[in-house]
């Protein structure tokens, strides 16, 4: 209250919700309007659920019990209560955490009796980009539309509103993909990870991708996660999730896309491995039939490094060792060693990206992996996840946060020799023509195939690997730019027929093709 006599406020009285407990975050927003007082307690009992407390101010006294305002339907982390605004009899209230953080406001209007009526929801649309599907977009003097392009065309986009086989598409969010051709079909799939689930799509056509099935999250874990992983091996998926609380490892059969009767159809997987639960990456190599996971959580976290699950029988997945090293790993590739190191030729060898150095391991005896040498420079970020090119000969690597990080200007590639796995040698380091963040790239050839964030997907040409040359660019993130955790996340550009996936973070799944 104002003492106007001594120009100063002084506490008056103090609010304190009657139903609170310690972190509700009561009085995180706060409206008058008239008489009235609103509150916002957007986190009750800790679960982000969010309510509203209503006070009829009564001679400078707030008097008798509130009114306590909820929504009728919401999960964990809506946050309603979290903005509130209020004039003239009209309320507005934020969710901001509604719909996998795309938001909702609540609309209250008061009556002639002075009631607060519910008026209903606004909400934006689900899609920031339209869907364009049905004919080839042709990169014409480097423009798509709003894309800024060079080299590539668009064979389709899908936005998050069709990644889902039923339910509110409002927030769905892409980031992890990877691809699958059947062996028996010929038919070729995209596997379109999200933060609430997995989407099948038949991409054989790729101007008329055609979804076929969803895989949801695991049950009683959080409503929306922030990413999950995606690999194959023998005919089966595996997909694992961050921050996604209790998930572990779904296992599902993909020969069952040959005969989905009524598509889009949910399905269910076919094996869950619980040894672990949230999960940041899985790599498998298919030659031996093990699954590398990292940064992992549960009963066996291996403390962040190499979990590796013997997946020879898919259905049944056996817990086969642990390799642990210095701060953990975030991403990893192993493989059957083909390289110039005849030492460790056809040795099972994986190459890991430890935040500040790349690590080289034997893993070929699960009970007893071996560290054979690390790698770095001067001043990394955080190396962030890299691929061997087909020969082995070298291992082309990437820095998630140099340029944000003010470590460079442009985005960052290194090549390091392989000729000595004791001692990796960093030969080239290529800066790149844009102040883009680096995700993850993958080898196909002659051509590394980038997913540069608000930059969208780059190529660069490594006929002579320590002299890469830019070859091609699409941005699928055309109202963004700078270095930054938004755009394009993933890529896959393995199909024989050239089709590329590109998941966009806010935007959906980009197809691609590179010109000959």
């Amino acid at each position: 209250k104002y003492d106007e006599e001594n120009g100063v406020w002084e506490e008056h009285s103090r609010l304190a919700a009657f139903s609170g407990i310690r972190g509700d975050r009561f009085g995180t927003a706060v409206a008058i309007d008239g008489k009235d007082v609103w509150v916002g307690s957007p986190a009750p009992r800790g679960t982000d659920t969010g309510m509203v407390y209503l006070y009829r101010d009564e001679g400078g006294e707030l008097l008798g019990a509130p009114r306590r305002i909820f929504l009728k339907e919401t999960v964990t982390r809506d946050a309603f209560g979290d903005r509130i605004a209020s004039r003239g009899g009209i309320a507005a209230v934020s969710a901001t955490g509604m719909d996998h953080q795309a938001g909702a406001v609540y609309v209250y209007e008061r009556n002639t009796n002075g009631e607060w009526e519910d008026r209903g929801e606004l909400v934006s649309e689900p899609d920031a980009l339209p869907a364009l599907l049905g004919e080839v977009r042709e990169c014409t003097n480097g423009k798509i539309g709003p894309f800024d392009c060079d080299g590539i065309d668009l064979l389709a986009f899908i936005p998050g509103s069709m990644l889902k086989a039923e339910g509110d598409s409002r927030g769905v969010r892409t980031n992890d993909n990877w691809g699958w051709t059947d062996p028996v079909t010929g038919r070729e799939y995209a596997l379109i990870g999200r933060n609430d689930g997995t989407s099948f799509f038949d991409i054989t056509d790729p101007l008329n991708p055609l979804l076929v099935g969803d895989l949801a999250k695991t049950q009683n874990t959080p409503p929306s996660q922030l990413w999950r992983d995606i690999k194959f091996y023998n005919e089966h998926a595996f997909i694992v999730a961050d921050g996604a609380g209790a998930h572990g490892m779904q296992v599902f059969d993909m020969s069952k896309l040959r005969d989905v009767p009524n598509m889009p159809m949910v399905f269910q997987p076919d094996s869950h491995y619980d040894l672990v639960e949230s999960v940041h990456n899985i790599a498998i190599n298919t030659e031996t039939g093990f699954a590398y996971l990292v940064g992992a959580d549960g009963r066996e976290s291996c403390g962040g490094g190499l979990h590796m699950i013997d997946i020879r029988d898919p259905l049944n997945p056996q817990f086969a060792g642990c390799f642990r090293d210095e701060r953990g790993t975030h991403d990893v590739q192993c493989a059957v060693y083909r390289g110039p190191d005849e030492r460790y030729e056809g040795r099972e060898i994986c190459l890991k990206a430890n935040g500040g150095f790349l690590s080289v391991s034997d893993v070929t005896d699960k009970e007893s992996p071996v560290l054979l040498g690390r790698g770095t420079y001067p001043n990394p970020a955080y190396l962030h996840q890299g691929w061997l090119t087909d020969d082995h000969a070298y291992f082309i690597m990437n820095d998630e946060s140099d340029v944000i990080a003010g470590n460079a200007e442009t985005t960052r590639t290194t090549i390091w020799d392989l000729s000595d796995l004791e001692d990796p040698l960093l030969t080239t380091m290529f800066m790149g023509s844009l102040p883009a963040s680096a995700h993850n790239l993958y080898v196909k050839g002659d051509f590394v195939y980038q997913a540069n964030y608000r930059y969208g997907l780059h190529i660069l040409d490594i006929t002579d690997p320590e002299n890469p040359v830019e070859a091609g660019m699409f941005d699928t993130a055309p109202y963004l730019e700078g270095p930054g955790f938004s755009g394009a996340w993933s890529n896959y550009p393995f199909f024989e027929s050239g089709t590329i996936i590109v998941t966009s973070l806010m935007e959906g799944a980009f197809l691609l093709r590179k010109h000959d």
